[in-house]
């Protein structure tokens, strides 16, 4: 007996060591995993109402016709550079195909419109701020399809197929002061962001001189 005794006493203490407290560093993982709330409800979750996503069809539509808009406009660039101007129907402005290609202060954009022979003609001038304006295509912004994982960089453009190598364009529109007197300024129009703008005439940093005249003169 006493021999029993001692054998289920040691045996005691082998599982009181095995069940007593674990080592400090020991990982602890907790019988439940604590509830975490959501950021946001399932209700504020869902899309609104008629801004579901996209159905495949409707993403393959939007796709084709904005791939024949590309390739309509490319072949609007194509046959303007091949004839070296463009004929703007909706203002009998005729427009020279590409920009004088460098940068260029306003004296010399004035002066490089006026000594331009092109097509027979002599009498292209640089165009106003309006006149630049008046072509400015600013489709290009909501045409591409969406494509996961990228973004869009988008950028107006001249119409006609006009082939454009700045930032900025001259215009022949000078900024005038509260007396209606010409300052040192002149209005200039940015096609990548339809915006005016002016500086001053001596500037030349990728700025360019885009020439006009009027058709049947």
């Amino acid at each position: 007996m006493k021999s029993e005794a001692k054998v289920v006493l040691i045996l005691f203490s082998f599982i009181a060591m095995i069940a007593g407290p674990q080592s400090p560093t020991a990982p602890s993982t907790p019988a439940v995993a604590p509830h975490v709330r959501p950021a946001f409800s399932q209700e504020q979750l869902r899309p609104p109402q008629g801004q579901d996503a996209v159905s495949p069809e409707k993403a393959e539509a939007d796709k084709a016709r904005w791939e024949a808009k590309m390739q309509e406009q490319q072949t609007l660039a194509q046959e303007t550079q091949a004839r070296g101007y463009w004929a703007d129907p909706s203002t009998g402005l005729m427009w020279v195909g590409k920009d004088n290609g460098k940068d260029v202060t306003w004296g010399n954009a004035i002066k490089y419109c006026r000594d331009l022979r092109l097509a027979g003609y002599s009498d292209w001038r640089l165009a106003t701020i309006d006149e630049l304006q008046g072509i400015y295509d600013s489709s290009g912004f909501a045409a591409p399809p969406p494509r996961k994982g990228m973004d869009w960089v988008l950028a107006g453009t001249p119409k006609g197929g006009l082939f454009v190598t700045g930032n900025l364009h001259w215009s022949s529109s000078r900024v005038n002061d509260d007396r209606g007197h010409p300052t040192g300024y002149a209005w200039q129009f940015e096609f990548t962001g339809g915006r005016r703008q002016y500086e001053p005439l001596g500037y030349d940093a990728s700025k360019r001189a885009l020439c006009v005249r009027r058709a049947g003169e």
